[in-house]
C-alpha cells in the first residue's frame, strides 16, 4: 500500500512542476487579460479576489468599482469608493473623479458635479483634472448644471469674507482703515500672536497717518519672525517716510536678495523696493516675478514699465505699457503714461517719475469723482474700494486742491468711516484754517456729531460739532457771505423780518448741496444771486413780487434773476425730498 502510493506520487507529481502561486498580482493580471476580451463577469470575479487577497489595499477597490460601473452597477461600484474614502484612504482624489462618472450615469447631474469639484480642489492638476473639467463644462452646459459651482464660489466668498474680516484685509481692501484700526486692535489685543492681523494693522496706521504706531508694529512683526516679508516691506516704506536713509539701506538689503517663490509676496517686495526708490532692483525683482505670473500679467507689465522710466529707459517704458494698452481695463492708465513718455521726450527729459501702482493718478480719479458727482447717484460709486482708497489717501498726501476735492466727495459718501476720516485729518497740525473750515464744513453736511480736535494757534482745542454753528459756510467764500447780507438787508428794509428765517435756510441748503460740492463753481454777481434767491423765498411765502422788478432794484438782467433762481429752486427741492427720504427710512 505504500509503495503503491509512493509510485503514484512519484509519477504524479514529476520534479520540474512549478507549483502556481495563488495571489492579488495573479488574480490582477487575470482581471486584466478579462477586460481586454470584454469578459467583464469573469474580471469582476477575478478583482474580487484581489480584495480578499489583499483586502487592506485600497487600488483593489478602486479596480473592482471600476469593472462594476462598466457593467452598469452603478451603486455598488459607489459604495466600494465611498468605503475606500471613508474607512481607507480619504486622500485618494481619484475616487472622487470616479464617483463623478457613476452620477453621472445615474442622471444625478449636482451629485456629480459636486464630486468634480471635490476632486478638483484635491488635485487640480492631476490624472483626470483636463478629463474633470471638460466634464464639468458639460454638465453645465449641455444639462442646465451649474448649481454646485454657485453653491461652492458662494462659500468660498463666504469663508473668504470672513477670513479677511478676522484680518483685518475685508476693511484694508475696502479703503475703511478707520474702522480697519479700530477692529484690528481688538483682534491683536485678543490674539497677541496674530501676525497676520499685526501687518494689516501696521498698514492701516500708515493710511491713517499714525506712522510712529505703523512702524512699530511693523518692528513688534519682526521680533517674532525676523525674516517675514510683508513686515520686512512694511517696515521698508515708513523708514522711507520718516527719511531714515541709513536705516531704510539696512531695511532694504533683505528684500534685495530674497527670492519669493508665490506670486503676490514677489510682488510686493518688487514694488516695495521701487516705492523707496530702489529702481534698479524694483526691475530685477518684477524680472523674477515674470517667472511665477503669465507674461502679459498687467502688474508685470505696468511694474516693468515703472522701473524702466524712473530709470530713464523711457523706448523699453513705452514698449511695455503698449502692451498693457491692450488690456481693456488697464488702456486708460497705459495711455495716460504713454502721453507722459512723449511729453518727456519731447523736452528732453531723461526719464519720468513713475508709481508702481496699477492704478489710475490722484488727479484723473479725482476729475473722474467730479464728473460722477454731476451726472450720477452717488450711491454708483461712493462704495468703490479702490476709489475710497484713493480719497483717503489722496486726503494724506494730496496737494491743497486735491484735498479740497476730497473733503467735498467724502462728504457725498457721508459715512461712518467717511466721517472719521475727516475727523482724524481735522485733527492734523500741519493743515491751515481754511481747510479746517471746508472739513468742518463737510462734517455738518454729513450730521456728524460728537467732539472733534483741531490746531489753533495757541495749540490743539476740542469742540463738538453741535456746537458749530451751521452758517460756517458762509466763511468759506465772501461772495457766498455777500449775497446773504444783500439779501437780508433788503427783507429788513422792507419789515419781512418774518422771512429771514427761511431765506437763510434756502441759501445755506443751496450752498451745502450744490456750490460746496464743486469747486469750478464761482459766484461772480451776488447781486443776481441775491435777487433769485429773494425771489424763490418770496414765492413760497405767498408774498406778491414780480422778477422785473427784483431785477431792477438790484440793478440786475431779469435772464440772471431767472437762471439763478431756477438753479437754487432745484437744488432746495432735490434736497428737502431726500431729508425727507430719510425720516421716512
Amino acid at each position: 500500500m505504500d509503495k503503491r502510493r509512493h509510485r503514484y506520487n512519484k509519477v504524479d507529481r514529476p520534479e520540474n512542476v512549478i507549483a502556481m502561486k495563488l495571489d492579488a498580482s495573479y488574480f490582477f493580471e487575470r482581471g486584466m487579460r478579462f477586460l481586454q476580451r470584454n469578459d467583464l463577469a469573469r474580471a469582476v470575479k477575478a478583482f474580487q479576489r484581489t480584495v480578499e487577497y489583499e483586502p487592506d489595499n485600497p487600488v483593489n477597490y478602486c479596480n473592482l468599482a471600476g469593472v462594476l460601473a462598466e457593467l452598469g452597477d452603478f451603486e455598488a461600484s459607489n459604495e466600494l469608493l465611498h468605503y475606500v474614502l471613508e474607512h481607507m484612504d480619504p486622500h485618494m482624489s481619484e475616487c472622487w473623479f470616479y464617483l463623478a462618472n457613476n452620477y453621472a450615469n445615474l442622471g444625478d447631474y449636482d451629485a456629480a458635479e459636486e464630486h468634480l469639484l471635490r476632486y478638483l480642489d484635491l488635485d487640480p492638476h492631476g490624472e483626470y483634472a483636463a478629463e474633470a473639467e471638460e466634464m464639468l463644462a458639460i454638465l453645465i452646459d449641455e444639462f442646465g448644471g451649474g448649481r454646485a459651482l454657485e453653491r461652492r464660489r458662494r462659500e468660498e466668498a463666504r469663508a473668504e469674507t470672513m477670513q479677511a474680516i478676522q484680518d483685518g484685509r475685508y476693511f484694508l481692501e475696502n479703503g475703511q482703515f478707520e474702522v480697519a484700526v479700530e477692529w484690528l486692535e481688538q483682534v491683536v489685543a485678543a490674539d497677541p500672536s496674530h501676525i497676520a492681523a499685526r501687518n494689516n494693522l501696521s498698514l492701516a496706521y500708515y493710511y491713517t497717518g499714525q506712522y510712529d504706531e505703523a512702524l512699530a508694529m511693523a518692528e513688534s512683526v519682526l521680533e517674532r519672525q525676523p525674516d517675514n516679508l510683508h513686515a520686512l516691506c512694511n517696515r521698508a516704506i515708513l523708514l522711507q517716510h520718516f527719511g531714515d536713509e541709513d536705516a531704510l539701506r539696512r531695511a532694504v538689503e533683505p528684500l534685495r536678495k530674497v527670492i519669493p517663490l508665490h506670486p503676490d509676496i514677489a510682488m510686493k517686495v518688487a514694488i516695495t523696493l521701487g516705492f523707496v526708490g530702489r529702481h534698479a532692483d524694483a526691475l530685477a525683482a518684477f524680472r523674477r516675478l515674470a517667472r511665477l505670473v503669465p507674461p502679459d500679467h498687467p502688474m508685470l507689465l505696468h511694474g516693468l514699465a515703472a522701473a524702466h522710466a524712473n530709470l530713464g529707459n523711457l523706448r523699453c517704458a513705452e514698449a511695455l505699457w503698449r502692451q498693457l494698452a491692450r488690456h481693456e481695463d488697464c488702456s486708460r492708465l497705459a495711455d495716460y503714461h504713454l502721453e507722459r513718455v512723449r511729453q518727456a521726450q519731447a523736452a528732453g527729459l531723461q526719464s519720468v517719475s513713475v508709481s508702481y501702482q496699477l492704478d489710475i493718478p490722484v488727479e484723473l480719479q479725482l476729475a473722474e469723482v467730479r464728473d460722477r458727482l454731476q451726472t450720477s447717484s452717488p450711491d454708483e460709486w461712493k462704495r468703490d474700494p479702490l476709489l475710497r482708497a484713493s480719497l483717503y489717501w489722496s486726503l494724506r498726501h494730496g496737494n491743497r486742491e486735491v484735498r479740497q476735492r476730497v473733503i467735498r466727495a467724502l462728504a457725498v459718501v457721508g459715512d461712518g468711516d467717511a466721517e472719521q476720516a475727516l475727523k482724524s485729518f481735522l485733527a492734523r497740525s500741519d493743515i491751515d484754517a481754511s481747510l479746517q473750515e471746508q472739513t468742518l464744513v463737510a462734517l455738518k453736511r454729513m450730521g456728524a456729531k460728537g467732539p472733534v480736535r483741531l490746531w489753533r494757534a495757541a495749540g490743539p482745542i476740542e469742540m463738538r460739532l453741535e456746537d458749530v454753528r451751521q452758517d460756517i459756510i458762509l466763511d468759506l467764500q465772501p461772495q457766498w457771505r455777500e449775497v446773504w447780507d444783500l439779501a437780508e438787508e433788503w427783507l429788513a428794509a422792507r419789515a419781512l423780518g418774518s422771512l429771514v428765517g427761511q431765506a437763510r435756510r434756502f441759501w445755506l441748503t443751496y450752498l451745502y448741496d450744490d456750490l460746496f460740492l464743486d469747486l469750478r463753481k464761482r459766484i461772480v454777481k451776488p447781486e443776481s444771486w441775491a435777487a433769485g434767491l429773494l425771489y424763490v423765498v418770496l414765492r413760497y411765502a405767498n408774498v406778491p413780487v414780480l422778477q422785473r422788478d427784483l431785477a431792477a432794484q438790484f440793478g440786475v438782467s431779469v435772464s440772471s434773476l431767472s437762471k439763478c433762481s431756477s438753479r437754487m429752486e432745484q437744488v432746495v427741492l432735490r434736497a428737502g425730498w431726500r431729508a425727507q427720504r430719510s425720516r421716512e427710512e
